[in-house]
C-alpha cells in the first residue's frame, strides 16, 4: 500500500483487520478502493460479499495485481488515474490509502455533488486529517468547512510508523468522511454559504473583524462577534464550523442586497481555477 509515489507499504495484515472494524460495509453494496499499490487492503476487501473496484495508476503494480487476483469474480481492477476517472453511478463506500500529495484533489473530487458517496475510510497524512476536522483542533482550510455542510469527518485512529515498511517521514491516520443524513443548509443556501465563506477568505485579511468587514458593515461585524463572544482579533482559520454558520445566517438576514451580489460566484470561479491548476500539474507530469 504506497502513501506517495515513493513506495511506502503497510507491513501488518492485521492492522488492516483493525481498520476495517471501523467501515460501515453494510452502507453500500459497492467498495472502491484508490490506489492498492501491492493489494494489502485489497486481500482484505475481496473477502467481503461486495463488488469491488480497484483503480491503480502504476502500469507495473497493476500488472502484478491482474496475475494476483486473475480469478477473483467480485474484484474490478482498473488501470487508470482516479482524478480523471467518473466516479461510480450508484451509492459507495471508498476504503484507501491515497496518494498523499493528492489528498485535497481526491476529497473534492469524492464529495462534490454529482458523487454518490457514502462514506469514505482513508489512510492519509496526520497533519492533513487534522486539517479536514478543522478547528479547534487546527488551523480550518476552507475545505474543511465546505466539507462540513454536506459530511462529518473523523479522526478514527492513528497509525504508528512501524506499521510501514520503509518508514515514512511522516505520520498518518485513518479518518471517516460520511454524509450527513441531513445538510446544514438546502440547495440554494449552500451555495450562498459557499460563495460568503470563499469571498472572505480571498480576501487576505488573517483577523476576523477584518475579513467581514470585506462583506458587512462595522456595526453589524462587532454584534455578531459580540454575540458569538468570538474577539476581534482571531484568526479566521480558528473559527469553528458552527460559528462561520452563525455568522452566514445573519449576512443572509441582515446583509446589505450589493453585499450579496459581491459574494455572487465566488465558490464556482474558484472551482473554475481548481481544475485549471489541475490540468497544468497533470501535463507537467505527462511531459
Amino acid at each position: 500500500m504506497r502513501l506517495s509515489h515513493s513506495q511506502n507499504y503497510i507491513n501488518n495484515q492485521q492492522l488492516i483487520h483493525t481498520l476495517l472494524e471501523f467501515v460501515d460495509l453494510k452502507s453500500a453494496d459497492l467498495v472502491l478502493e484508490i490506489g492498492p499499490g501491492k493489494g494489502v487492503i485489497t486481500d482484505a476487501l475481496i473477502k467481503q460479499d461486495k463488488k469491488i473496484i480497484a483503480i491503480e495508476a502504476d502500469p507495473k503494480l497493476f500488472s502484478e495485481l491482474r496475475k494476483k487476483y486473475v480469478n477473483v469474480a467480485n474484484l474490478l481492477l482498473v488501470q487508470a488515474d482516479f482524478l480523471k476517472y467518473p466516479t461510480p453511478n450508484e451509492p459507495f463506500i471508498i476504503v484507501s490509502n491515497i496518494p498523499f500529495n493528492i489528498t485535497a484533489n481526491i476529497v473534492r473530487k469524492i464529495t462534490d455533488e454529482q458523487s454518490k458517496l457514502y462514506a469514505a475510510y482513508l489512510i492519509i497524512q496526520k497533519d492533513a486529517a487534522i486539517k479536514f476536522i478543522g478547528a479547534p483542533h487546527a488551523y480550518s482550510p476552507l475545505l474543511s468547512h465546505i466539507l462540513n455542510i454536506n459530511f462529518e469527518i473523523k479522526l478514527l485512529m492513528d497509525i504508528d510508523k512501524s506499521n510501514y515498511s520503509p518508514r515514512p517521514k511522516f505520520n498518518t491516520a485513518f479518518v471517516s468522511i460520511k454524509k450527513r443524513k441531513k445538510p446544514v443548509f438546502d440547495k440554494q443556501k449552500s451555495e450562498q454559504f459557499k460563495d460568503f465563506l470563499v469571498y472572505v477568505f480571498e480576501r487576505r485579511k488573517p483577523l476576523v473583524k477584518e475579513a467581514l468587514k470585506s462583506v458587512m458593515s462595522n456595526l453589524q461585524v462587532k454584534i455578531i462577534l459580540d454575540n458569538l463572544h468570538i474577539p476581534e482579533n482571531k484568526e479566521i482559520k480558528k473559527i469553528l464550523f458552527t460559528d462561520w454558520v452563525s455568522i452566514f445566517e445573519t449576512f443572509a438576514s441582515h446583509a446589505h442586497e450589493k453585499s450579496k451580489i459581491k459574494i455572487y460566484g465566488s465558490y464556482k470561479k474558484l472551482l473554475v481555477e481548481q481544475s485549471q491548476l489541475q490540468k497544468i500539474n497533470r501535463t507537467r507530469k505527462d511531459t
